[in-house]
């Protein structure tokens, strides 16, 4: 019998024999499995085996004549579902968690209720079985072609593999199913890549925890040395700058600490601060990697920025802190076999991503999704912003999947943020069953004195009219400049934008920044904006979406908030008098009307109703109020988001991961990735797979666009990817609007 195929051939590539393929697969995912799994005594021995047992027969139904004369003959679609086989035999042995590995390599992972109702008294093992798909013209289903031949795979197999039995592992909970899955599926689908030449092996750099401490510890004492205070407000904040990031650096942890708390407001130097209390922990205790994760895509250039130029070691390049620190903007995940290459990993050793990103892939079923997973084990966090980082509904589940990672997979995680709400100690999140201490990061004295500062800094007020458009845009301008104004959609700041540029003649001073822009734009404009606030002039304004809300340092005169959370306003005025560097500093709450373009957004009434009650009861809101108005919310949101929490609940218990996944979106709506660079647009629909661009090329180039907007006539863009994975914008596009300047 002549070598059984894998692959067939494809695009100038040879075929891939099972060989080739099963072997490397079992190679690299054990050695993913392996290094993943040395962080869990707990899980390790139990997740090994279930992962060697998944690798060895994800494949076996390739070996089936059918599939065989497929592959040969190069038919493109297959007569056969191949995965059958190999959960048939996992199934027959009881290797439960390998069997739900196998099944869910490509489909991703079920919903176990669904496959429980598959088995039936004509069918009593239905479950995980392929009871539907013809197997070819055989006349049978396969999982009757695949009972009929399962002794012949089996037979095959052995010849070239000896056959593995390792030790029955069950009961795994969610987040080990996708750890274990993730496994299975990078191997996978990183051969593919490889022997089709779309991905090369490239191991990423180590950590190095120690040197890039110290040079972190460097890049601060340099610029601290550069700063000259020219005030005593601006002096002083220099001074809490230093002791916050000493008191992160130089903070001892006990071993039960793996969770901590750092409030520190805005201005602090959290970016550095934290990832020098991170960067310790990982090298006292061996993790290797930190995730940077963020609420919005423009902060990621902002921090990736800084910490590449700050964890340099002598001799690296411009080239080499790339690949130490990798950005991840946005959803760059495909489960098409023509784009499978250009998923971005997670595998640098420094991650900065969206809450989007990572959360998502927490509550992921998809295989695309869940392939970088596996790189989470023994890493450290920073969940930045940590009050944007999500809507509060799905904080008790993520909170649980988190403090697992901690406790089982050696992680160490710091939620921090300016303006925290301390989710934790509110029974509708965490029972009290469940609830311990979390710690602070920063100690008592430090954090004090910056509360101090603080509450000197700006002045918060709130305009309770609604404003028209050009109401709005007198308004901020009888303000002092520069002026910051956030309103809630990205066609509303389109909008403002574009009235303030022409028809309150501004021109030039006005600037934009919404996801309407490339990553590529946006940074454009932040390095302009910064620029900008350096100089001495005044009579400009910035308008955007909450992309720039949190974590960015812009300091402005003036500020405005279209009305949402208390969380919200307090971050805006973080983007104000940043360093005390004004006297009288105002931060405005306000509301607009639906009419001239301006669009309201559904989801800010309960958070806007609540702020309305804070400003009733105090007219100057602090940080020390957030806990409350969250609270607030959810008594006042007539159930909404208890019975969110209830849903995802039940949906976890229950297994049922394609609920769990949907329900635990932080945008809800589905996005797509569309190409604004026509160039890189032309490279991927010429075919030639030696010209296509790389996932960073993609992600800073192209803009997320909501799936149900990507009709034909709705807008203008086509289709260039495949199963609807990447479109190419074929409207106007420019630096000031972005696709909205095609959208007007």
């Amino acid at each position: 019998m002549s070598e059984p195929l894998a692959h067939s051939a494809r695009n100038g590539a040879p075929e891939q024999t099972y060989r080739a393929h099963v072997g490397e697969v079992i190679r690299l995912g054990l050695k993913f499995g392996r290094e993943a799994a040395r962080f869990s005594p707990k899980q390790e021995g139990s997740f090994l085996a279930a992962l060697e047992m998944a690798l060895n027969y994800h494949d076996l139904g390739k070996l089936d004549e059918i599939f065989q004369d497929d592959l040969r003959r190069n038919r493109g679609k297959t007569r056969l579902n191949h995965v059958d086989a190999g959960v048939a035999h996992l199934l027959r042995g009881k290797h439960a968690e390998a069997v739900i590995a196998a099944y869910a390599h490509h489909k991703g992972l079920p919903s176990m209720p669904d496959e429980r109702a598959k088995n039936t008294p004509d069918i009593p093992m239905g479950m995980f079985r392929d009871l539907e798909k013809d197997a070819g013209t055989t006349g049978l289903k396969t999982y009757q072609r695949t009972d009929s031949k399962l002794t012949d795979y089996l037979s095959e197999h052995a010849r070239i593999f000896p056959l593995a039995e390792r030790p029955r592992a069950a009961g795994f909970d969610s987040l080990v199913r996708r750890l274990l899955l993730s496994c299975l599926v990078d191997a996978d689908h990183s051969d593919t890549a490889r022997h089709y030449g779309n991905e090369r092996r490239v191991e990423p750099p180590p950590l190095l925890a120690f040197e890039r401490l110290a040079a972190l510890d460097r890049y601060v004492a340099n610029l601290r040395a550069k700063i000259n205070p020219e005030t005593n407000r601006e002096r002083v904040r220099q001074e809490l700058r230093c002791d916050v990031y000493r008191a992160c650096r130089e903070r001892d942890v006990t071993p039960d600490e793996a969770i901590l708390a750092c409030d520190s407001p805005v201005g602090t130097g959290k970016t550095t601060a934290v990832m020098a209390h991170l960067l310790r922990v990982a090298a006292e205790r061996g993790l290797r990697r930190v995730f940077v994760v963020l609420p919005f895509t423009n902060i990621i250039d902002q921090s990736v920025d800084v910490y590449r130029r700050a964890l340099c070691l002598p001799g690296e390049t411009e080239t080499d802190m790339e690949a130490v620190v990798a950005a991840h903007h946005h959803r760059v995940e495909y489960e098409s076999f023509e784009f499978r290459h250009l998923a971005a990993r997670w595998d640098s050793p420094i991650v900065v991503t969206t809450a989007v990103q990572f959360f998502e892939t927490l509550a992921g079923k998809g295989t695309a999704q869940l392939r970088k997973l596996h790189q989470a084990a023994g890493s450290a966090f920073f969940v930045d912003e940590a009050h944007a980082a999500m809507p509060a509904a799905l904080w008790p589940r993520m909170f649980r999947w988190m403090r697992e990672l901690c406790d089982d997979w050696a992680c160490h995680l710091v939620l921090a943020s300016g303006s925290l709400t301390r989710f934790w100690e509110l029974e509708d999140f965490v029972p009290v069953k469940e609830r311990r201490p979390i710690s602070e990061l920063v100690s008592t004295n430090v954090a004090n004195r910056t509360r101090e500062f603080e509450e000197q800094r700006v002045r918060i007020k709130t305009h309770s009219e609604k404003l028209s458009l050009s109401a709005l845009a007198e308004f901020i301008l009888s303000k002092p400049g520069p002026r910051l104004a956030i309103l809630n959609t990205v066609q509303s700041t389109a909008v403002l934008a574009n009235h303030l540029r022409q028809n309150c003649k501004l021109g030039l001073n006005v600037e934009h920044i919404s996801t309407a822009l490339t990553p590529l734009d946006r940074a454009k404009t932040i390095t302009r904006v910064r620029a900008r606030l350096t100089s001495t002039e005044a009579n400009w304004c910035l308008v955007a979406t909450s992309c720039v809300e949190a974590g960015v340092d812009f300091s402005f005169r003036s500020a405005f908030r279209e009305s949402w959370g208390l969380v919200n306003l307090l971050q805006i005025a973080g983007r104000a008098n940043r360093s005390g560097e004004y006297p009288d500093t105002e931060v405005w709450d306000f509301r607009h009307n639906d009419s001239d373009g301006l669009s309201l957004h559904p989801q800010a009434k309960v958070a806007r109703e609540v702020l309305a009650i804070i400003f009733k009861r105090r007219t100057q809101p602090s940080p020390s109020d957030c806990t409350e108005a969250l609270r607030l919310e959810l008594r006042n949101d007539r159930g909404a988001q208890a019975l969110r929490i209830e849903e995802i609940e039940r949906a976890e218990k229950a297994a049922n991961y394609p609920e769990v996944a949907k329900l635990c979106r932080i945008i809800t709506a589905e996005t797509r990735t569309v190409l604004v660079d026509r160039a890189l647009a032309d490279r991927i629909e010429s075919g030639d797979r030696t010209q296509f661009p790389t996932w960073r090329d993609i992600m800073k180039n192209s803009v997320q666009i909501w799936a149900n907007r990507l009709r034909p006539g709705d807008l203008p863009v086509k289709r260039i990817g495949f199963d609807d994975e990447l479109w190419a914008w074929i409207g106007d596009y420019d630096g000031f609007l972005g696709y909205m300047a095609g959208v007007l």
